[in-house]
């Protein structure tokens, strides 16, 4: 009998750990994403500080957050084209706000999608995001955005490591060089 008690905790002991093991918990992926580089790049606040430079702009930026589920982590902003501006140099928006993400030091590294947002004060704006990314060489030719009255659309950089590899080639080690703010990109009507 102290036999089969023996034999039955042990058994009972192994179900438990095995149950455990099974219980730990969803997978994290935060230590497989680069993430609070030492050195390099920008803080979060400078970058944000840096895309207020833009006259005619009103520009908000998320992200550097944990990955999520899928182990993807990346950066929405939202460009409000302000009344009485226009969009002049779309390429270079896309390019130094695709740059301006991938600067920043702080948080996790972007490895799935930097969002751009447009939007707009003034309906009677025709600026396709899309198309700017990919004229800038970020999205595919012929890429555009489906505009409605508040908003002229979406574009989607992928910065994966699979197939966004070559925008990644691009951009270099991450954090990324800090982009200077360029200039021109709007004008007042």
């Amino acid at each position: 009998m102290g036999r089969r008690r023996g034999v039955a905790a042990a058994i009972i002991g192994l179900l438990a750990a095995t149950v455990a093991g099974c219980s730990a918990g969803p997978q994290t992926f935060d230590d497989d994403v680069p993430h609070d580089a030492d050195s390099g790049g920008q803080t979060f606040a400078e970058m944000q500080e840096s895309l207020q430079r833009i006259p005619g702009l009103e520009i908000t930026a998320e992200g550097g957050g944990r990955p999520n589920v899928k182990g993807n982590t990346g950066y929405v902003i939202t460009v409000e084209l302000e009344a009485g501006h226009t969009l002049v140099d779309g390429p270079a928006l896309v390019t130094f706000l695709v740059e301006s993400a991938w600067s920043v030091r702080e948080g996790w590294q972007p490895n799935a999608l930097v969002t751009i947002y447009l939007t707009t004060a003034d309906p009677s704006s025709q600026v396709d995001i899309a198309a700017a990314a990919a004229e800038a060489g970020w999205m595919e030719p012929g890429a555009s955005s489906i505009a409605t009255p508040d908003k002229l659309g979406t574009a989607n950089i992928d910065v994966s490591t699979t197939t966004g590899a070559s925008h990644r080639e691009r951009l270099g080690d991450w954090p990324g060089d800090v982009p200077a703010v360029p200039q021109g990109i709007t004008a007042g009507k």
